[in-house]
């Protein structure tokens, strides 16, 4: 329900969010008073009771025996002044001595509801031989007692009732004045934010001002700076809309050529299309500036970017199985992937070979569409080469399980089968049974770091001669996963190094040139180096430095050789370590140890290297 302003601007006296709050302080006050109220009384209670148990054992130990000696010697006037004593004191509202068939009382002998009573028998002790003379009954009624605790706890609750709605008012009224009135300037104008009222100009509140800021501030500024980068991107894509439609054309055709490649050749094709790529965009770069027609040489120095990083993703997908990292997987429709990956498979096959794809129900899964085409072609590429010449067939399903919790991808053929010896070696890196140049042994490692990462499992069955399957079994996401889109800006960051001096250490003189260029373009000053030996020496007179970057794997030293000899010394400069091998190389105490800031992976962006040095 929407909460609208009274006319020229007067709010309700309570809205719906302080309602709910004074309740709930109001509640949870009352089942505290209750509770702790509750617990006192009856502790108060159990202590007059325990005051009135007390009073009969004295009773016991000190009145039984005079009353005893008094009847005995039958001195009526004083068992009657011993039991009005014990009546009068307020502890016992009656005593009754009954002996011989008489009785003496004294006291009242209501009939009470809550009471405490106790019999004695008076004994006396008469040359050596003890006689029971008669028996003692003493009451004391309780009522008093609970009347008693019943009127503190209705004193108690009144004045802590009382005192929770003065606490819970004054809340109401301090968080209403401090926050609830700017929480409802703030939703009116949030209510007509459209794209034409984005120019408007930045929210403000009608708040005094103060040198701290606080959380309604933080709130503010984030929404004003939202404001802002929604008005900066708008202005972004009015401009950039054609060009990000072409260029969105040109990646999906760039993806369905890599698929396609990477079905055709193989690794090292792939990594033969990249060079031939970057080679050809080099060459046309170079022979542009020749001809100065630099207007053309973006066009190129962004190909041999794009086919780098291409690279690069290709290095990390064999290397996924000794250095998982986690991804951001989306819902993809199992079915949908499988039959385009088919579609894909089927021109690739030899005519001997009939693929067939057949499922009871269309999920989803959380996944990534790359890695599970990857999948299919793997285990469809290893079924053609375990069929050969013969004719053959590999049958492709997907069955939910009863719960639904659950779907089973099945991939099986006719072909040569694995034998139990090899089944167990299978999923290790590197391990094939293919000739040299047919195949890495990196495929079915790769594939089980990829399902184990998608919280699934695989099994395979296979016999000799009796053909392979393989079960995947992959939880069915049901849940609703929101798609958030980034938008890019085509301004990039600039990050300043002014004042900033950098060590650069790495063997190989052309990447320590290219990090030195780099660096000094962000006005930062450069040693460089490509000893790490010399590096020491110069660091160990007096060369102060703000930052050390070195490569891991140097012929003289290793970086990590490097930062611990030079930490050992009493350097205090932090180090950014940089490999090419995407293993866990170092343990997180030498990092932490040897002033070692981060660990980066080969090939990094320099915009993102500039990013960590710019960090530290």
């Amino acid at each position: 329900m929407e909460h609208k302003s009274q006319k020229n601007g007067n709010l309700k006296s309570f809205s719906s969010l302080s309602k709910k709050i004074i309740l709930k302080i109001i509640a949870v006050s009352s089942l505290v008073t209750i509770f702790s109220t509750g617990t006192q009384l009856y502790r108060d209670y159990a202590n007059n009771v325990s005051e009135v148990e007390t009073g009969m054992q004295s009773v016991s130990n000190l009145i039984v025996p005079e009353l005893s000696y008094n009847l005995w010697h039958l001195d009526i006037k004083a068992l009657n002044m011993q039991l009005h004593s014990l009546s009068s004191t307020g502890e016992f509202t009656y005593v009754e001595l009954s002996y011989d068939g008489k009785t003496l009382v004294s006291g009242n002998d209501d009939d009470f509801i809550r009471k405490k009573e106790k019999t004695w028998p008076l004994i006396y002790s008469y040359k050596g031989e003890e006689r029971t003379l008669g028996t003692l009954h003493v009451v004391t009624n309780l009522e008093p007692y609970i009347n008693e605790v019943l009127d503190t706890a209705l004193f108690i609750l009144t004045a802590n009732f009382i005192k929770t709605f003065i606490v819970a008012f004054a809340m109401i009224y301090i968080l209403r004045s401090h926050l609830l009135v700017h929480l409802i300037l703030l939703s009116n104008r949030l209510k007509d934010f459209t794209l034409e009222s984005l120019g408007a100009g930045d929210i403000k509140l009608n708040r005094g001002s103060s040198e701290s800021i606080d959380e309604l501030d933080i709130v503010v500024n984030s929404i004003n700076k939202m404001r802002r980068n929604l008005v900066s991107d708008l202005e972004k894509m009015e401009n950039n809309a054609q060009e990000k439609e072409d260029l969105t054309i040109k990646l999906n055709q760039s993806q369905k050529m890599e698929a396609l490649g990477r079905l055709s050749g193989g690794i090292a094709h792939d990594f033969n299309n990249i060079l031939h790529l970057i080679m050809g965009s080099a060459e046309q770069c170079t022979f542009f500036l020749e001809k100065q027609k630099y207007e053309k040489l973006n066009k190129y120095l962004n190909n041999i970017v794009e086919f780098a990083d291409r690279g690069d993703k290709l290095i990390r997908q064999i290397l996924t199985f000794t250095h998982q990292k986690k991804v951001e997987y989306n819902k993809i429709n199992l079915v949908s992937i499988v039959e385009s990956s088919l579609e894909m498979m089927r021109s690739t096959l030899p005519a001997n070979i009939n693929i067939d794809f057949k499922f009871d129900e269309s999920v989803e899964v959380l996944g990534d569409a790359t890695q599970m085409q990857q999948i299919i072609m793997n285990f469809c590429t290893n079924s053609r080469d375990s069929i050969g010449s013969q004719n053959g067939e590999i049958l492709i399903s997907s069955k939910v399980n009863s719960l639904g919790s659950e779907v089973q991808l099945i991939v099986s053929d006719n072909g040569a089968g694995i034998s139990k010896e090899i089944q167990s070696k299978i999923y290790e890196p590197y391990f094939s049974t293919k000739p040299i140049n047919k195949g890495t042994g990196m495929g079915l490692s790769i594939i089980h770091s990829i399902i184990v990462e998608m919280k699934g499992r695989i099994e395979l069955f296979s016999e000799v001669n009796e053909g392979a399957k393989f079960v995947i079994t992959l939880p069915i996401c049901k849940e609703k996963i929101l798609e958030v889109v980034t938008v890019k800006s085509h301004v990039k960051k600039e990050v300043s190094l002014k004042g900033k001096k950098v060590l650069i250490l790495d063997d190989e003189e052309f990447i320590a040139n290219m990090h030195k260029d780099y660096v000094e373009r962000s006005e930062g000053t450069v040693f460089c180096y490509t000893s790490p030996l010399l590096a020491l020496k110069d660091l160990s007179e007096d060369l102060e430095v703000d930052m050390i970057l070195t490569d891991l794997s140097m012929p003289e030293m290793s970086g990590f050789e490097f930062a611990k000899a030079y930490t050992e010394n009493g350097g205090k400069s932090p180090i950014i370590l940089l490999t090419g091998h995407e293993e866990k190389v170092l343990f997180e105490t030498d990092i932490s140890k040897y002033n070692i800031e981060e660990v980066l992976l080969k090939p990094i962006n320099l915009e993102e290297l500039l990013a960590v040095l710019g960090s530290i």
